[in-house]
């Protein structure tokens, strides 16, 4: 790679001149260059097919995403053949740089909820990014009261078969099915409850995960053994975050947070069961509910209407890869059921520690399952599909 400071890009959007090398490493090189606008960052693919098909897809993954506390996109380019990124500047340093001490639980805890914030985006709009860790949450001046997740080159659009690689970062940042193949934006929650567990301590998980990643630790992880002045609700937070089955970790972004806060969920203790999906929270208050896809497209919408003892939940898919009635979740005999409509792309649940298809073929409509009190529905997860656009719910109820 020819890279040197002085280096002119020319973008789709404008044009920059590098200054300084930020980092390197096999896939890309980062650079600090100058633009009209100013100081922007920059992201150039090493010189082999799979570090070209890595930014070309993180470009792809960037450009959809605007959220505060997610790197900016602001431009991409090809040079000499390579393509490059070029993403906002964020003057700081990142939470590994940042934290040699616990840090306060205040500081924490507000590090944490805005990971989650970010993660809750962005697993909203069918994004796992699969590499949460200190190295990639950078503090803006250095503030870790205000954080902005970076770096989305191993990042992916979820489906149950699709994940051809396996991430893996030292430290214990990475959940144990990563390993497998197997990722889910319950991984990127056990992440962050490690990433808890190393703002509280100053230390990396894994110290406290014997046998980590073979097999479950004997003991739950203990954050007071390394800094007694953890608060015992903080410990249940990173214990539940980081279980070692992934249904038995907080089912959303969203749950975290509230756990991390206090708040108890709306709606939960009452009977209604609650739907969340793509960033909404749906509390079902009729004996049915539909789901499939928006005929009319509106980044990200989400449409619910009720007609009399039925409820419609309409999600925009411009893949189309939801069917327009995709599945129903309905109650019979005191008890929560969902069937799939017959649609093209499949759906699953998993519930009561088991990942069922719930799926008798296009246009076939089929058996009933029972949901249990906490559920994980995946839509449109053909296994033709290779990374490509899922939806992910999560269903909630009291019994």
């Amino acid at each position: 790679m020819s890279l040197a400071p002085g280096t002119p890009l020319q973008g789709r959007r404008g044009s920059y001149r590098l200054t300084a090398l930020l980092g390197k490493g096999g896939m890309s090189e980062v650079w600090l260059a100058n633009s009209p606008q100013g100081p922007v960052a920059i992201k150039v693919a090493a010189n082999n097919p799979t570090a070209v098909e890595k930014l070309q897809f993180e470009q792809r993954v960037l450009s959809e995403l605007r959220h505060e506390h997610v790197v900016a996109y602001l431009d991409d380019g090809v040079y000499k053949g390579l393509p490059f990124l070029v993403t906002e500047y964020i003057r700081g340093a990142n939470l590994e740089q940042i934290v040699k001490a616990p840090l306060d639980e205040r500081d924490a805890k507000a590090a944490a909820v805005e990971s989650l914030l970010a993660l809750d985006y962005i697993h909203s709009r069918n994004v796992i990014h699969r590499d949460v860790k200190p190295k990639n949450i950078l503090a803006r001046g250095s503030d870790v009261r205000s954080c902005v997740l970076i770096d989305f080159g191993t990042a992916a659009y979820y489906n149950v078969a699709g994940i051809r690689e396996a991430v893996v970062s030292p430290g214990g940042y990475t959940a144990p099915e990563q390993y497998n193949f197997r990722s889910s934006p319950m991984s990127d929650i056990w992440s962050v409850g490690a990433l808890l567990f190393y703002l509280l301590t100053a230390r990396h998980p894994q110290e406290a995960l014997t046998g980590y990643p073979q097999r479950p630790p004997p003991v739950p992880i203990s954050l007071r053994r390394f800094n007694r002045d953890v608060s015992e609700e903080l410990e249940t937070v990173v214990r539940k975050a980081m279980a070692w089955n992934p249904s038995d970790r907080y089912l959303s972004a969203r749950e975290m947070i509230e756990a991390i806060e206090g708040v108890t969920p709306e709606g939960i203790e009452e009977e209604a069961p609650i739907l969340e999906v793509m960033g909404a929270r749906i509390k079902i208050e009729a004996s049915s509910l539909v789901f499939g896809r928006l005929t009319e497209t509106g980044r990200g919408k989400v449409d619910v209407r009720r007609e009399g003892d039925a409820m419609y939940v309409g999600v925009d898919d411009p893949y189309k890869w939801i069917s327009r009635r995709h599945f129903e979740i309905f109650r019979s005999g005191g008890k929560w059921y969902i069937r799939d409509l017959g649609s093209l792309n499949r759906t699953a649940v998993q519930t009561g520690g088991r990942l069922i298809e719930v799926w008798a073929g296009p246009r076939v409509e089929s058996q009933p399952v029972e949901l249990g009190e906490r559920a994980v529905i995946y839509i449109a997860y053909g296994s033709s599909l290779n990374r490509q656009p899922y939806v992910v719910a999560t269903f909630k109820c009291k019994r």
